[in-house]
């Protein structure tokens, strides 16, 4: 193990219980995430019962990232139950995540609805999400572990945090301002 990995993912010693109480807190997370989206579709409606474009994706994609990083959280407790070889679980998580996420990135890319700015950014961080998995998988600074796994699986939850308080900021141009509104 390099020094960077030590630094960024601790020794090198079995910490599957530790791996399995990290995953199920951060699963915990996305639930409620998701659960947030009921707040959501009760104060973003507009009159009309209709979502703008924006904020219908923002709101799809909160969800799909908190269902993701949930599924993503169980997905080594089910892979153990095949395999007992720790690696083998990362192996196939980290080929599993980093296809989702390379697929995820070239949706989001075609959204119309996203300005430039959020694609280039989603874009970059989606595809050096998906080479930490890749570099994971094939063994490239990584011997199979753990850690680039939980970025993999933080990089959902960020995303749908994001897309969260993206859909619940007031923005100015939704504030009425006059007498009799």
């Amino acid at each position: 193990m390099t020094p960077c990995q030590w630094y960024l993912f601790g020794s090198t010693r079995s910490r599957t219980l530790d791996e399995q109480g990290t995953l199920f807190t951060v699963a915990e997370m996305a639930i409620g995430m998701a659960g947030f989206s009921a707040i959501v579709v009760m104060f973003k409606r507009r009159g009309s019962g209709r979502w703008d474009p924006a904020d219908a994706d923002r709101f799809n994609g909160m969800l799909l990232h908190s269902i993701a990083a949930g599924f993503f959280c169980i997905l080594p407790s089910v892979l153990q139950t095949f395999t007992r070889e720790v690696a083998t679980t990362w192996l196939l998580g980290s080929a599993a995540l980093g296809l989702q996420v390379l697929v995820h990135t070239c949706i989001v890319l075609r959204l119309p609805s996203s300005s430039w700015r959020v694609k280039a950014l989603v874009g970059i961080l989606g595809l050096l999400v998906a080479a930490l998995q890749l570099a994971n998988v094939t063994r490239l600074g990584f011997d199979r572990e753990f850690g680039p796994y939980l970025v993999g699986v933080l990089w959902h939850m960020f995303q749908a945090g994001l897309l969260f308080l993206m859909l619940i900021w007031v923005r100015a141009s939704d504030v009425g301002g006059g007498e009799g509104e």
